[in-house]
């Protein structure tokens, strides 16, 4: 499986992203988010990429409007993973036009990127 839940607690989702993401993953991951949201109102995530290497190539990701219809209500989002994804990541995630805080972090830092996810301001 290319992503996997590690993680849910109260307003924290945790996931693990290996190999190469579909919009298939891409749809069950927004709907465990959703599940969050529909909770808690507001959520943080937690995206450790295990050996990602990009994405499918796929005409349905013109399609995808999740992160334009719910991207302020995920309040912080921390990215952890190979740096040479850190551009493309942030590209895909749009965090240029999100007021969500989110931030990269290199593999060896999870504990680091932990710290920061659940620090709240």
């Amino acid at each position: 499986m290319p992503f996997e839940l590690t993680k849910k607690l109260d307003q924290e989702i945790w996931m693990k992203i290996s190999g190469q993401f579909s919009v298939e993953d891409y749809l069950e991951t927004q709907a465990l988010v959703l599940l969050g949201l529909e909770l808690y109102h507001e959520s943080r995530a937690l995206i450790f990429l295990d050996n990602f290497t990009g994405w499918s190539k796929d005409p349905r990701w013109d399609d995808i409007l999740f992160m334009q219809e719910h991207a302020d209500r995920v309040s912080k989002m921390a990215i952890v993973g190979d740096e040479k994804w850190k551009e493309d990541i942030f590209m895909f995630i749009g965090k240029s036009f999100r007021s969500t805080e989110i931030e990269f972090f290199p593999e060896d830092q999870l504990e680091l990127a932990t710290d920061w996810l659940a620090t709240i301001d």
